[in-house]
């Protein structure tokens, strides 16, 4: 009889059986049902089940089930690093492309590069689009990798070189489909009438909330915070003294972490500007709560609950979309909450950033200290990466900083026609006697 054990890990919600074999215990089942994996214990007790049979039969739709509900038990639980939004994507490929398209027969060891490609036609044949194509055939990958860790398997193979834009028939004849969506930009000028919209010194009476909120947009604009960075930010972060800002602690709805990356921990100098804000509402901040001491730098402002929380996502992305309406940049309007009559909720009809709005400050920020960098030895790109949070400066120039338009206007406009005019210096005066 085979020596089974059955263990549930901490902050899991599946149980998992274990069966001997060669002096190693193998995972032969998972299931949220305890009673279920005892009876199946009971079976392979009776039957004495050869364990490296019963694995070497899995096939890749039962284990990339097994897996996409593996990456939920990390996003469900606080303590582990897993992001609930992200976690939730390998569920979504399985429920929308690997279960109903992918063959069900292929056994979780005959996963090969070609048939990666064969499923990724198959899907492009489903009118699904080149990004969400990719996206699930390289998560193949992770689940490979998976199952190489729970001993399913003992190498992920040749997928582990897969590389759609590397593959001549995989390849799109529209080069553009095969770029991820480019996150808008807010412009200088944009960012400039932002930033006056909020300035309490602009409004007629100001209240602790106009200058919360005047913060909240003043962090995204001169650091370009993540939102989980912001809301996570304490004043034990912020160096008032020596005027550097630590960001360490992050905050997903509820779920404190640490950062998505090593390089989103760091520390950085606060912006001259940004300083005197942040020294403002410090003394405002800690007059409206005394005598309580918050230590959060955003927190909610009532100070009848027990507890004083942070700001809530949805507030602070309600507040820059509500702002974007009044500034010409969205169209939103508010619409009653289902589950709470007595409230409305912004809803985004239109918005040049998206429906992701904080977004844009990282980009701002990025392209911003990489234009300012030729022309300042300070802003090199050690002192970039890490005042962004990015562990490579080809991220932010790759990404982040691939931008070329930060700035846009008639006076804008003018300087770049002198440039053109001094680099190129044909017709000029033809340029000038219609100008």
């Amino acid at each position: 009889m085979p020596n089974t054990k059955l263990t549930k890990q901490k902050g899991s919600k599946y149980w998992r059986l274990f069966v001997q074999k060669d002096g190693k215990y193998k995972v032969a089942y998972r299931h949220e049902s305890k009673q279920l994996l005892k009876k199946k214990r009971a079976e392979i007790q009776t039957q004495s089940i050869d364990i490296n049979a019963l694995i070497a039969k899995r096939t890749f739709v039962d284990v990339y089930k097994e897996f996409a509900e593996y990456k939920l038990s990390l996003g469900d639980n606080k303590d582990l690093g897993g992001k609930p939004a992200s976690m939730e994507a390998y569920m979504g490929n399985f429920r929308k492309h690997i279960a109903p398209s992918f063959d069900h027969a292929i056994l979780v060891n005959e996963i090969t590069v070609k048939i990666a490609i064969a499923f990724f036609t198959k899907l492009r044949g489903n009118g699904v689009s080149w990004i969400t194509c990719n996206n699930v055939v390289k998560s193949f990958l992770t689940c490979l990798k998976y199952a190489k860790r729970e001993e399913y398997i003992t190498s992920v193979g040749s997928m582990e070189d897969f590389k759609a834009k590397d593959i001549p028939e995989l390849v799109s004849k529209n080069p553009s489909e095969m770029k991820y969506r480019k996150t808008p930009m807010i412009k200088f000028n944009e960012a400039d009438r932002l930033f006056k919209y909020f300035d309490p010194l602009n409004k007629k009476d100001p209240v602790i909330k106009d200058y919360r909120n005047f913060v909240i947009v003043a962090l995204f604009l001169f650091t370009g915070m993540r939102l989980s960075e912001l809301r996570g930010l304490k004043w034990k972060a912020i160096d008032l003294v020596n005027k550097t800002i630590t960001v360490e602690l992050t905050l997903v709805g509820a779920v404190e972490g640490y950062g998505k990356r090593d390089g989103s921990r760091r520390t950085y100098p606060i912006h001259p500007v940004l300083f005197l804000i942040l020294t403002e509402w410090k003394a405002k901040h800690t007059r409206h709560f005394t005598p309580s001491k918050i230590s959060w730098v955003i927190p909610t402002l009532l100070k009848t609950e027990e507890y004083v929380v942070p700001v809530a996502e949805r507030t602070i992305t309600d507040m820059l979309n509500l702002a974007y309406d009044a500034l010409g940049f969205a169209t939103v309007k508010l619409v009653q909450c289902k589950d709470r009559p007595d409230q409305k909720r912004v809803q985004v009809i239109k918005s040049q950033f998206g429906h992701a709005p904080t977004k844009t400050f990282r980009h701002f920020a990025s392209t911003s200290l990489l234009d300012a960098q030729s022309s300042n030895e300070a802003l090199n790109d050690n002192f970039i990466t890490n005042y962004i949070g990015h562990k490579d400066i080809k991220t932010t120039r790759g990404i982040y900083g691939d931008h070329k338009d930060l700035h846009i206007g008639a006076e804008h406009q003018a300087k770049v026609d002198k440039a053109l005019l001094n680099a190129i210096p044909l017709g000029i005066d033809k340029f000038s006697e219609n100008n």
